[in-house]
């Protein structure tokens, strides 16, 4: 995406209007004396941003500013935002927008709300309702299914004072305020181009897909409990039905419903000899001596195998002494012996090389007999083991009436899985295998690597400047989300100490962090980066603290703004576009050679200010 500041605009109570100017691809420097009002232009650019407190000074600044206001390019479009400024220290609701970037002469008039210019710039960011947050990623501060909130991507275009002489290898702005702290893991992959929204997508969908698939299932598998119990139910109606011969007692489990319901509606069957049960009784036996036999069988065939390897493996030495025989002994009655077992010994290997698929015939045979005496079993729970007769008519026409009573239930009720049930599972499982989801782990992972080889070339660039650590090697905690530094050849990581070195640092994660987020496409992450003071480990009240070469102070943070300016070369050279924004109190000498530095306003000091003194 493209996106740059243009300028920062100050409505004054006195009616006077303040503007600072940005120049877009370039490290756009505002430097000066201490409390000169530098660092609340951070502050000032997150409150155009909507923040929901702020810590802009009252002194000075707030009170004598009535509104505050950016003008921004992005994506070919011009935008003004301005706010109205702080009451007594509560954030303004009051906003001014314009969608052609007009800066108002005076001071601003309210013409829009929070929620319709963030949505506007949302857009803009290729934030819409899919970009948010997804399932299994909720936390007491974030709603599943929520949209990220623009403002969480803006952690990556900070690095404030604070970070940079803070020592708990914290890397991001806002980890003081838990709902950052808990958007930051969440949002990471995403605002870096490792995971896509399409193939978050389809992660969800495909955890939607599972959930519906399941509840089928479950529903299938209800329905068939339901059948097997209606089925065990039917066959005992009807075998008590047959043992008091209100239905012949010969007749197959499906003709028998049917002269269940012509009972029930009057008709008179009459019984038959009972001579099925006793049928399928003598095939039940013929078929269980059967299995016995071939069980039987195989257990012989077994050991006969067995006993076959074992003759084999005896007479195994008769090769050795053929082999021997003019050596050991020379008598033709011996060699006659041996020539008789070798070809014995020949017959049993011919005999074992011509193997029969006799094992599986004789499973195969076992296999179908067992599925037939199941078959007789079902058909003989449904016929009568005994003959009875109803005391009187009363029972008789109790049992006939809780006969009704359950076919009329079972008629009723879904008992067997409907088709469409079927036809449902059968779709969402053509759908399922049909959603290809990317490896995130493997783009990570590569993402990773290149990460740290990125780092590593902007520690060569500044090379002495980090004095002890210049050939450590880089490694990117990704749980943490922070920079660590290992010794070469040891699983050992340093606790790199100094907090000129942490600011080394944050300059490497942080434009590390934009590379990968250009390479990789990302259009959530704006590029630019604001950087508040990276001098302030080396500036104290009293200047310099060290002037030797190589080791100077001036010689840190020179190397520091030469590895920014090579970062905005390389952008433009590779047609990409990035503005820095730095706020420091160096001499601009120490920058005045760097062709992609540029100076904001004039420097800070003698009267001149954020606010100046002739303005007041």
């Amino acid at each position: 995406m493209k996106y740059n500041i243009e300028k920062i605009i100050l409505w004054l109570k006195n009616g006077k209007k303040r503007e600072l100017e940005f120049k877009p691809n370039k490290v756009n420097v505002i430097t000066g004396d201490s409390n000169t009002g530098k660092t609340a232009i951070l502050e000032i650019i997150d409150y155009c941003y909507f923040s929901s407190k702020s810590t802009i000074s009252e002194s000075i600044i707030n009170e004598n500013v009535s509104w505050y206001g950016l003008k921004i390019n992005i994506n070919d479009k011009t935008y003004t935002i301005g706010r109205k400024a702080l009451f007594e220290g509560n954030v303004s609701n009051e906003y001014y927008f314009s969608s052609i970037g007009e800066v108002p002469l005076e001071n601003p008039e309210a013409n829009n709300n929070q929620d319709n210019i963030k949505s506007l710039l949302e857009t803009e960011f290729s934030i819409d309702k899919t970009v948010s947050f997804p399932i299994g990623y909720g936390s007491n501060n974030i709603k599943v299914g929520s949209k990220i909130s623009l403002r969480y991507f803006l952690m990556f275009n900070t690095i404030s004072q604070d970070l940079i002489t803070n020592s708990q290898r914290i890397f991001f702005d806002k980890q003081n305020e838990s709902r950052y702290r808990d958007a930051l893991p969440r949002i990471f992959d995403i605002a870096t181009g490792i995971e896509k929204i399409e193939n978050i997508l389809k992660k969800e969908k495909k955890v939607e897909l599972e959930k519906s698939l399941a509840k089928l299932k479950s529903k299938e598998s209800e329905i068939s409990k339901k059948s097997n119990f209606f089925q065990q139910e039917q066959k005992s109606l009807i075998r008590k039905a047959k043992e008091f011969s209100l239905i012949n007692p010969d007749t197959i489990e499906k003709d028998a419903v049917n002269e269940l319901n012509e009972v029930i509606g009057g008709t008179t069957i009459e019984a038959g000899t009972g001579i099925e049960r006793e049928k399928l009784e003598k095939e039940r036996n013929i078929i269980k001596r059967k299995i016995k036999n071939l069980k039987d069988f195989t257990n012989e065939y077994s050991i006969f195998k067995k006993n076959l390897t074992d003759v084999e493996d005896s007479l195994k030495p008769i090769t050795f002494i053929q082999t021997e025989t003019d050596r050991i002994i020379k008598t033709n009655n011996f060699k006659t012996l041996i020539s008789l077992l070798s070809t014995e010994l020949n017959e049993i290997k011919e005999a074992r090389k011509t193997k029969t698929p006799i094992d599986k015939q004789v499973l195969d045979e076992i296999s179908q007999l067992n599925f037939k005496m199941n078959s007789l079993e079902n058909r003989l729970e449904s016929l009568p083991k005994e003959n009875k007769i109803f005391e009187n008519d009363k029972e008789k026409y109790m049992f006939i009436g809780e006969v009704k009573a359950k076919m009329d239930l079972y008629s009723k009720s879904n008992i067997s899985p409907s088709a469409s049930v079927k036809e449902e599972i059968e779709k969402i499982e053509e759908e399922l295998e049909s959603i290809v989801i990317t490896d995130t782990e493997t783009k990570r992972e590569a993402t990773i690597k290149l990460l740290e080889e990125i780092i590593r070339d902007y520690m060569i660039t500044v090379d002495k400047a980090m004095e002890n650590y210049k050939d450590f090697l880089p490694v990117f905690d990704y749980k943490n989300k922070s920079l660590l530094l290992r010794k070469p050849k040891t699983t050992f990581y340093e606790n790199v100490g100094s907090s000129s070195n942490h600011m080394f640092l944050h300059l490497f994660f942080s434009l590390a962090m934009h590379e990968i987020i250009f390479k990789n496409g990302s259009p959530y992450v704006a590029p630019f980066l604001i950087i508040d003071q990276p001098s302030r480990p080396y500036y104290g009240d009293d200047g310099l603290r060290k002037s030797d070469k190589d080791h100077s102070d001036d010689y840190k943070i020179t190397q520091a703004f030469k590895l920014l300016d090579i970062f905005i070369a390389e952008r433009n050279e590779n047609k990409g576009e990035f503005q820095m924004i730095v706020f420091e109190h160096i001499s601009k000498n120490l920058f005045k050679d760097m062709k992609n530095v540029y100076l904001v306003d004039s420097e800070f000091k003698n009267g001149n200010a954020l606010i100046p003194k002739t303005m007041m």
